[in-house]
């Protein structure tokens, strides 16, 4: 193969490369169904952005608590519970000694 060959396949390869290019954009970009997907994603993309990463996460671990314990219970500091005990203790302390 001659050098002028090969400079009109690579050629011929190139512009044939072009054209295909452009056609798949084209058809992308006409495509409804592509256009609504990719404002879909794009929206997504945009609300992830604007979200607070703590509140995202605070979302997901009340959704996991939910789906574990259900509705009905609620998930506390161990804390908490060890301090509402103390004011129990202390509420018989005191009706004890009344």
């Amino acid at each position: 193969m001659s050098d002028i060959e090969q400079a009109i396949r690579d050629l011929i390869e190139e512009q044939v490369s072009s054209v295909v290019e452009m056609q798949v954009e084209d058809a992308v970009s006409n495509h409804t169904e592509l256009q609504d997907l990719q404002y879909k994603v794009e929206d997504l993309e945009s609300r992830l952005d604007d979200t607070n990463d703590d509140d995202t996460i605070d979302l997901v671990v009340a959704h996991i608590i939910k789906k574990l314990i259900g509705d009905n219970n609620k998930v506390v500091a161990k804390s908490y519970v060890d301090n509402l005990q103390n004011e129990i203790t202390q509420l018989k302390i005191k009706l004890e000694d009344k």
